[in-house]
């Protein structure tokens, strides 16, 4: 692990003996897979021989889907795509358990800033990270650090930018994640590349009826979510407006499948217009639910087939990585690919009770109680209108006996010869 650099410097950052630095004054995030699976994490990686980014003895330590995102070899698939050659700073903002970070460090000539707000996540990314000099791994609030300015060629946001009002004190999330564009376009240089992976408010699998990530509740993320608690993703447009407002001048979208966690095909947006290329990739890809069991079947190559065929990827992919710069030559030299596959490594383990992040369960639980008194409601309302329904029909069933009546009859005869009719 590296001894210290700029930005440790900058915020008087002191190394501690987890291998971590940090000024002593951070208050944690709190933001936890939960005690278990840590000390699990922590045990794997205090015992394996190969930490590195593409280690078969990790693979093997994988035994659900907690351990699969923070030791599996195919995390890194986000990046190997990517050219970075002529990349020498690097800053990772919140960089979790260390599975990027790893990547990042093992590429020749890059120095590596990376933080996390989560005292316990950083100090296994430090495990991670432990026999490489060039990485520097730092707790605390990144939005109350101070970041060297002009001064990297790559920020990364893997899995952050949805949690931007969460950890702000921003009114809404859209003021949050300007904050964090912001912060990245001062750090970064001029013809610096800013890299975002976030899932899409409307891919195919939310359509679909797959759980939200970050809630655990499907549509919650389709319906635009309501009183928001902080946590959000966005569509290609809303993503476009908030780059515009940004001063970004170009950006790439890059799509990961099944979505840029694990993913094990990358589709650059310049390969939309290919379509009996991008179908026969997209045909071997399954969506993942990572809460509940979720098999759209056959029907998923048909909905992608569909998707393809009227150039609507940028819509419906379950993911996005963003390139952002103001220099449009650095993301054409970054991601000089249309499609490439990686091996598919299938872990078998099965699902059993969904496991959430803990400092998401009380909104979790909001939303949860929010669904059902919203169920409540609309089954209310169903009885109301089957009671009216029903009503209607016995005025109406009256009324066609009054028609039929001779009565009825013979005082429409009258009134017929007084003109009333």
């Amino acid at each position: 692990m590296s001894s210290g650099t700029k930005f440790t410097e900058l915020n008087n950052l002191v190394k501690t003996n987890s291998g971590v630095f940090d000024s002593g004054l951070s208050k944690d995030f709190n933001y936890t897979d939960g005690a278990e699976i840590e000390q699990k994490l922590s045990s794997i990686l205090s015992t394996v021989k190969d930490l590195s980014s593409n280690s078969a003895e990790l693979d093997k330590n994988i035994s659900d889907w907690p351990t699969e995102y923070h030791l599996s070899s195919t995390r890194a698939n986000l990046l190997r795509g990517l050219d970075l050659s002529k990349i020498t700073r690097v800053l990772e903002l919140g960089c979790g358990c260390g599975s990027i970070s790893r990547y990042i460090g093992e590429q020749e000539g890059i120095q590596l800033d990376a933080i996390e707000g989560s005292a316990i996540r950083a100090s296994l990314a430090a495990k991670r990270c432990q026999d490489l000099p060039n990485v520097t791994i730092s707790t605390g609030n990144f939005n109350q650090f101070e970041f060297p300015e002009n001064y990297y060629d790559l920020v990364l946001y893997v899995g952050v930018t949805e949690y931007a009002g969460r950890f702000s004190e921003r009114e809404t999330d859209q003021e949050a994640l300007q904050d964090l564009l912001a912060l990245a376009k001062r750090s970064s240089k001029g013809d610096g590349v800013v890299l975002v992976a976030i899932e899409n408010r409307t891919g195919l699998k939310y359509m679909m009826g797959a759980s939200e990530d970050h809630y655990g509740i499907p549509y919650i993320g389709i319906d635009g979510y309501q009183n928001s608690t902080g946590i959000r993703t966005y569509t290609k447009e809303e993503w476009l407006a908030e780059i515009s407002k940004a001063g970004y001048k170009f950006n790439r979208f890059v799509y990961p499948f099944p979505d840029y966690k694990v993913p094990t095909l990358m589709l650059h947006e310049s390969c939309i217009a290919n379509p009996v290329k991008v179908k026969q990739a997209l045909n071997k890809i399954k969506s993942r639910d990572y809460c509940v069991d979720f098999d759209l079947g056959d029907s998923e190559k048909w909905l992608w087939n569909s998707i393809i065929e009227v150039e609507a990827i940028d819509k419906f992919s379950n993911s996005f990585m963003l390139l952002l710069s103001n220099d449009e030559s650095k993301l054409i030299e970054i991601a000089d690919f249309d499609v490439i596959e990686y091996q598919q490594i299938l872990h078998n383990y099965r699902k059993k009770n969904p496991s959430f992040l803990t400092e998401n369960d009380m909104q979790r639980q909001k939303f949860i109680e929010a669904r059902q008194r919203l169920e409540k409601r609309v089954s209310s309302l169903k009885k109301d209108l089957l009671a009216m329904q029903n009503h209607a029909d016995n005025l109406q069933n009256k009324i066609d006996l009054m028609t039929e009546s001779r009565g009825w009859t013979a005082l429409n005869r009258l009134r017929s010869l007084f003109g009333k009719n």
